[in-house]
């Protein structure tokens, strides 16, 4: 049976784990879900761990249900060409670093010209806005900086601890899956597409 998704686009230009593991929950649920890579190398996830048939396990569990094409969009082809995509989707999705969207050409505004009721999804570590907006992140140090090691401190030493799952990836991946399928219920009622911002720090905090 189609699931609940089922005749909506998505088109997934993120890499790693919080974007892709989000996107693939959509794909779970139905959504037709098309995965961006750059020319090379892909995404890097693919050589990440243990591998079968020069695949690894965490990329092809954090990417079922979607299919890949491989565009460069550092090139004005490329982005052309992900326009024509967008055109026919319902939603965007990109877990680069502030403002790279936008230097790219594929920033909400550029999309949003060839779809307006767009869902445009942006995920961060820290947001669009303070004295960590253009630093790398890793799931380590969202941890770190949310308190989680300190809760999982020893207590004997206070040494602080991380918890091994990625559980900021996780979360954030969770909070855009039901940030998606909410801003696509309020354009159902209302006609019009929106631009959800996430933080993974945001997310993990709360």
């Amino acid at each position: 049976m189609p699931g609940p998704l089922d005749g909506y686009r998505v088109i997934d230009a993120t890499t790693m784990i919080s974007g892709p593991l989000g996107t693939m929950l959509l794909g779970d649920q139905g959504a037709d879900v098309v995965k961006i890579e750059m020319p090379g190398t892909g995404d890097l996830v693919r050589f990440l761990g243990a591998k079968r048939s020069g695949v690894s396990a965490t990329f092809l569990t954090a990417n079922r249900n979607k299919r890949s094409v491989v565009l460069d969009l550092k090139k004005e082809a490329g982005v052309a060409l992900l326009k024509q995509l967008v055109a026919s989707a319902d939603v965007f999705v990109q877990n680069f670093r502030p403002g790279a969207a936008e230097r790219m050409g594929i920033g909400e505004e550029a999309l949003r010209a060839v779809n307006p009721k767009l869902i445009y999804v942006s995920i961060s570590g820290f947001g669009e806005s303070g004295p960590y907006t253009n630093k790398r992140v890793y799931d380590p140090i969202i941890q770190a900086l949310s308190g989680l090691t300190d809760i999982q401190r020893n207590r004997e030493t206070g040494r602080p601890h991380m918890v091994r799952l990625i559980v900021p990836d996780k979360l954030t991946a969770m909070t855009s899956a039901q940030a998606i399928t909410a801003a696509l219920l309020s354009r159902e009622r209302t006609g019009r597409g929106q631009h959800v911002r996430l933080a993974m720090l945001d997310a993990m905090v709360s």
